[in-house]
Formats: C-alpha cells, sequence, structure tokens
C-alpha cells in the first residue's frame, strides 16, 4: 500500500457534509467563456491532443467560402506493421467536430452529412480506424457511407442542479455509503502529478493487475490540464492523513468529464462514491454535465446508476482491413471479448 504523507498546510481541507467548500480560486472555477463548435471538447483542444500523443497527431480540414467548418483530429500509430488511427491516451471522446451554421434542422442535417464524408475522405489510408465520437455527434450515417460499421455506447450524465436536489435524486443506498465515508474521511486536494499516478500504478500493483497507462503521457495530460485550471484532482484521506483513494475530472465549458480514479485495498467502503459525490458537485458550481465518461465494466454501471444521472449514447465507428481483421481476430482468440468501446 502506498503511504503518502501529505503536510497539512500544503492542501486546503474540505469538510465532509453538506455543500462543498470550494477548494479553487474564482479565476480557477471558471470554464471556457465560449462554446467553439470545432472544438466541441477539451479533447478536441489542441494543447489536450499535443499531451495525449506527445505531439503526434493531425487534423483533417473541411473548408467553405474561405472559413473552417470542420475538424477531425486523429492519431495514427502502427502496430503489427500496420497502419491504425486510434484514440489518444486518456481520449475518451472525439470525432468530427462541425460548424453547421444556421437554418433549418433539415439543412444543418445536410450540411453535418456533407462535412463529415468530405472529413471522413481527408483521413490518411490506413488498415484500421477506430473512433469514438462526442456528444455533439447525433448520428453516424456519413460513416456508414464511407463504410464503418457502427456501435452505440452509452455514458452516465449529471446534469448541474443545486447540490439539494443532486443529493436527493440519488439511490438511498449511495446517499447511505456517502454519509458513512463522510464519518471517517476528509477530502483534499492534491496538485502533484506524479503523486497521482503513482498512487494509481501502485494500488495496481498491489491488486496483481498491470497498469495500462503511459506514464509519460499521463503526466503531461494531468499536468496540462492542472496548470491550465481545466482539471482537478481530489483525495480522499484517513484519520491518520493517508491517501486511500484518489479521482482527477477535466472539463470544458460543457462538461466535466471523469478522467481517472484509484484506491487502496484498505480504502473501505464509500470512498470512491464520496470523491465522485465532491466531483459531481463542483462540476454543478461550475455549471456544468458531470460526465462519467464512458462505461466500462458491470461494476462501474451500477455504481454510476447510483448517483441518479441519464444514460447517454455515444456513437463508436470502426473501419478495418481485410489484414487488419485477421490481426485483431487473431489477437482476440487470446484475450476476453469487451464489449465496452
Amino acid at each position: 500500500m502506498l503511504q503518502q504523507e501529505l503536510a497539512m498546510n500544503e492542501s486546503t481541507l474540505i469538510r465532509p457534509g453538506g455543500a462543498s467548500q470550494c477548494l479553487c480560486t474564482k479565476e480557477q472555477q471558471r470554464s471556457p467563456s465560449r462554446h467553439d463548435p470545432l472544438a466541441p471538447t477539451i479533447f478536441h483542444e489542441e494543447w489536450w491532443l499535443d499531451a495525449a500523443t506527445g505531439g503526434d497527431f493531425d487534423v483533417a480540414e473541411a473548408t467553405a467560402g474561405g472559413r473552417t467548418v470542420g475538424r477531425f483530429p486523429f492519431h495514427m500509430k502502427r502496430r503489427f506493421g500496420l497502419t491504425m488511427i486510434r484514440m489518444p491516451h486518456l481520449t475518451y471522446f472525439l470525432g468530427p467536430a462541425i460548424d453547421e451554421g444556421e437554418g433549418s434542422r433539415n439543412n444543418r442535417f445536410l450540411k453535418r452529412l456533407e462535412v463529415t464524408r468530405e472529413l471522413i475522405d481527408r483521413l490518411p489510408s490506413s488498415s484500421s480506424r477506430y473512433v469514438k465520437c462526442h456528444a455533439g455527434t447525433t448520428d453516424v450515417i456519413a460513416f456508414q457511407e464511407r463504410g464503418f460499421r457502427t456501435y452505440v455506447q452509452f455514458t452516465n450524465e449529471v446534469h448541474p442542479q443545486p447540490v439539494e436536489a443532486l443529493w436527493k435524486q440519488m439511490r438511498n443506498k449511495t446517499r447511505n455509503v456517502i454519509r458513512r465515508a463522510e464519518e471517517r474521511l476528509v477530502i483534499r486536494e492534491i496538485t502533484d502529478p506524479v503523486e497521482f499516478v503513482q498512487l494509481f500504478e501502485w494500488n495496481l500493483a498491489l491488486k496483481g493487475m498491470q497498469s495500462e497507462l503511459n506514464t509519460k503521457l499521463c503526466l503531461k495530460i494531468i499536468a496540462a490540464s492542472l496548470e491550465r485550471r481545466r482539471g482537478r484532482i481530489l483525495a480522499a484521506c484517513d484519520k491518520s492523513n493517508q491517501v486511500v483513494a484518489a479521482n482527477i475530472c477535466v472539463w470544458d465549458n460543457t462538461a466535466s468529464y471523469y478522467l481517472l480514479s484509484s484506491r487502496t485495498n484498505n480504502s473501505g467502503n464509500g470512498a470512491s462514491s464520496l470523491l465522485i459525490w465532491e466531483a459531481i458537485k463542483d462540476a454543478a458550481s461550475r455549471k456544468l454535465v458531470f460526465d462519467f465518461a464512458g462505461l466500462g465494466t458491470y461494476g462501474s454501471v451500477l455504481l454510476y446508476a447510483g448517483f441518479g444521472g441519464t444514460m447517454s449514447p455515444r456513437y463508436v465507428a470502426v473501419r478495418t482491413g481485410s489484414l487488419a481483421r485477421m490481426v485483431i481476430g487473431a489477437k482476440s482468440l487470446f484475450m476476453p471479448e469487451n464489449f465496452f468501446y
């Protein structure tokens, strides 16, 4: 177990119960001031892509009348001798970003369709393409036209409301678990990315699991988010002032995304739920949707549902050539199939 002492004078505490005391300044609370249709999520922003790929990304663009109307960031990597377009590290949503302009609903749909086709056609040739689209992608018809198989996955969203309403909409079981955790834990903000990543990897090792994090890229992403005041790490500490659980959320002008979380074997029941509750309140204070950023396991479905959010679809588009299908198929013979994309 990772035992780390955090100096009390280096962090501000949140006392459990009631509305959270904000640990950040008014300047830190501010989200991006304007929605940019060409960068609809934090994952589309160039600083994020630079950190998540080590600078190894490109952007397909579509223009009309001398101005950019569509952008499609992508990350190409080589594996098993094949070139593949894949999601960058810790980048949960991406896909085409389109400025559809004004007009009737039908005209805007046709504009999105046209621009998406053009963006797909501008992607470089590759053996395999995998894209998990952001919430602004309301259909994947253009992908289907271009030979992609398309799937729907889901994320849980909690929309901003007063704290009392957020608390009331949760399951009784979840509220009780949080109350009990509040009695024995104190919430603290962590400002050192290294501390969080060490905690994350150490806890996995203790459970006999291998971390899939690219440590170098993960540290870049977290450091860049904190530097821009677009991310926040919260930790739950026991009465000995030792960290037993932590999570990090990042946000844009629409949503706060549940990026990573970790807990020790002896964290006890409720540490993770208490941290999620604090993160939800923080998102609501910024007037942001709290997005769990996907469902990865049966357990996460049950855990997230306890917070009273709503399920929202996210579309996945996949296109693989014959050789890539054989390689992926052979690899799948030795690994359990994952139905959460």
